[in-house]
């Protein structure tokens, strides 16, 4: 036997790397592999391939999977296949298998036994189950494993967790790449030549034009920052709450004298139109306001019995839809309540995530908050970061969901507002075209990139056709183009993968037997290197329609009937998700009901778009929100811990 270590590689197949919901994300692992399959070839390490293989007409498909109704790596089709950075080279050996372990196919054993090797390094996919399996197998084996933490990855991040922890107890030595291959060879030219993982910044109504390039925050930079706020912050809690509010307002002033500069970043970074982006603005700096005025009422009623006190570091993790107001809404009051903050930007926006933190120093107030940046694996990273004691996120339920498995093991508060599939009725004795053109805007307006937007219609059963027609007629006059006309209404989707995503679920709900009431394809007038989408109204959608029952976040919705108020409140109320419901009819009665009924945070009525105030709450029931709503009094629930306090005179 011999020091020198094999690689072996798990599933590195294309099906498996187009898994959502995979961290860290396809590019970002696909970059480590090829780094440490490089490394190896360099060194003349034997490398072996492990695939799953699955017969093409997936007659020994694992049982689970047809169940399911699903299947991958089927015969010799393009899912089946590694990409081309990551091909098997001529000598090295590619093994099959049908179900979990490397090690069902026993010429994977009898190999490494000829070859002499007793050291195995393994990476690929998933980290819960085919890497899991593997690793034991080779455990009883004999062979002394070692696990390359970033070049695994997997779709269930909190599982895949766990399966490191265990795993690095029992059966392998979980190490970075770097660190595995130090170990056994000097530094590689492959390694020496790997940069920091980044993420290029493009224009979405340019997609060719590059806008920057971003360097993605791993375990030690998030560390290292963690570190930096967490020695400020002992300081900062000691700063009376009244200067906290006035250190604030400061901040409020300098971003209001540079509005303009606010809104071009918001049009340039993520296309925004204009009219939008001077309404994100607004509102942020009103949420800004709101935490100044609220910090003066906790200081007036604060008691010696019951103290707030704050958690210490919170960790904020914010979308790129709105870049602007959502940090300041997360930022000002954790500061306001004497928490130090590192904040995790969505990686579009960059540009101003980064202008944002920086006009934090004009005040005073940048040591207080660390700014890191990366994907959704730098986020997973915050939240299990030493000394955060709670998180606030905004994004998507999937996302969400993790968090809240995350956070509950680590015992840390969570706050997070989850997006919404929102609904409007419209009944009978609405007036349906000023209806119609209000609701155009609602569901349209930023492309449909806002989790209040609308995205299902409901419409009483005998007016369905005229206001079918009228709202073809008020989307079709809404204006799509440059974001930075004051004119636009929809400007271009975030990214070329997203508008391919919409327009592919637009084509495939046709397919199944929808009706295209109008869009469904990219403008004309509009240039093909831009993510164009036209405003997109289905209607005669299938029960189980993805665009009826998922939040599509983009300018496609579902168009349907009901019979009755009743029928269309159950409507309403049947996706998982719960954060706006619109009802538009003057019928007292039928208010009434909606009001007692309908299963959202936020209800409106007669209106489709409302004005959201500063002082809150903003909150979602359902898959929509977990934890305390944010915004006005609920700020402090969040970002302090009750504490009381018994004492004799």
């Amino acid at each position: 036997m011999t020091d020198r270590p094999a690689l072996l590689l798990i599933d590195v197949q294309q099906d498996y790397l187009s898994r959502a919901g995979l961290l860290p994300d396809k590019a970002v692992l696909e970059t480590a592999l090829a780094a440490l399959l490089n490394a190896a070839r360099e060194q003349h390490w034997p490398v072996l391939h492990v695939q799953t293989r699955v017969a093409a007409d997936s007659s020994d498909a694992m049982p689970h999977w047809k169940d399911a109704g699903r299947v991958a790596c089927l015969g010799a089709s393009p899912g089946a296949e590694p990409p081309a950075s990551l091909a098997p080279q001529s000598g090295e050996k590619v093994f099959f298998k049908r179900f979990y372990s490397g090690f069902e196919d026993p010429q994977l054993l009898a190999h490494l036994h000829k070859i002499g090797v007793d050291n195995l390094i393994v990476a690929g996919l998933y980290t819960h189950a085919c890497v899991r399996s593997t690793i034991l197998d080779a455990y009883a084996h004999g062979f002394t494993v070692f696990l390359a933490t970033d070049c695994v990855a997997s779709y269930d991040p909190e599982h895949s967790d766990l399966t490191l922890e265990w795993l690095g107890s029992r059966a392998a030595t979980c190490l970075p790449m770097v660190d595995i291959l130090a170990k056994f060879s000097h530094a590689p030219r492959s390694m020496r030549a790997v940069g920091k993982p980044t993420w290029l910044h493009r224009n979405p109504a340019d997609w060719s034009t590059i806008l920057g390039e971003v360097k993605l925050s791993r375990e030690s930079e998030i560390a290292s920052t963690v570190e930096r706020v967490t020695l400020h912050r002992h300081k900062w809690r000691t700063v009376p709450l009244s200067e906290r509010a006035a250190r604030l307002a400061a901040w409020r002033s300098s971003l209001s004298q540079n509005q303009d500069r606010w809104v071009d970043l918001l049009i340039r970074e993520v296309a925004k139109p204009r009219t939008d982006a001077e309404a994100e603005v607004r509102y942020g700096l009103a949420l800004l306001d709101d935490v100044c005025l609220q910090l003066g009422a906790d200081e007036a009623t604060q008691s010696g019995r019951v103290r707030y006190r704050p958690h210490g570091l919170v960790g904020l993790i914010t979308p790129w839809n709105n870049p602007f107001a959502i940090p300041i809404g997360k930022i000002a009051p954790a500061l306001g309540y004497g928490n130090g903050v590192v904040w995790k930007p969505a990686l579009p926006a960059s540009g101003l995530s980064q202008a944002l933190h920086e006009s934090l120093a004009q005040v005073g107030l940048d040591q207080a908050v660390g700014l890191v940046t990366g994907d959704a694996l730098s986020g997973h990273l915050l939240v299990q970061a030493a000394d955060v004691g709670a998180i606030s996120f905004t994004g998507s339920v999937s996302a969400g969901r993790q968090l809240a498995r995350l956070c509950g093991r680590l015992m840390r508060p969570l706050q997070a507002e989850l997006g919404g599939n929102n609904a409007a009725i419209v009944l009978a004795d609405a007036d349906l075209n000023a209806v119609a053109q209000e609701l155009a805007l609602a569901m349209f307006s930023f492309a449909g990139q806002r989790c209040t937007a609308i995205r299902r219609l409901i419409v009483a059963r005998e007016v369905f056709v005229s206001f079918a027609e009228a709202l073809r007629a008020a989307v079709e006059a809404l204006n799509v183009g440059s974001p930075s006309e004051s004119g636009t209404h929809i400007g271009p989707v975030i990214s070329k993968m997203r508008q391919t995503e919409l327009l592919a679920a637009a084509q495939a709900a046709v397919a199944s037997g929808a009706r295209l009431l109008t869009g469904g394809s990219v403008p004309k007038h509009c240039p093909e290197v831009g993510c164009w989408i036209a405003p997109t109204v289905l209607t005669d959608l299938a029960p189980d329609s993805s665009i009826a029952r998922e939040e599509m976040f983009g300018p496609v919705i579902a168009l349907m009937s009901a019979a009755n108020v009743e029928q269309a409140i159950a409507l309403h109320n049947q996706v998982e998700h719960g954060l706006l419901g619109a009802l538009f009819s003057r019928d007292q009665a039928c208010q009434a009901r909606f009001l007692a009924e309908a299963q959202a945070g936020i209800l409106v009525v007669n209106q489709a778009r409302p004005a959201f105030a500063g002082s809150g709450p903003f909150v979602g029931w359902k898959a929509s929100g977990y934890g305390p709503p944010e915004h006005g009094r609920w700020n402090r629930e969040f970002y302090t811990r009750v504490q009381a306090v018994y004492a004799n005179a």
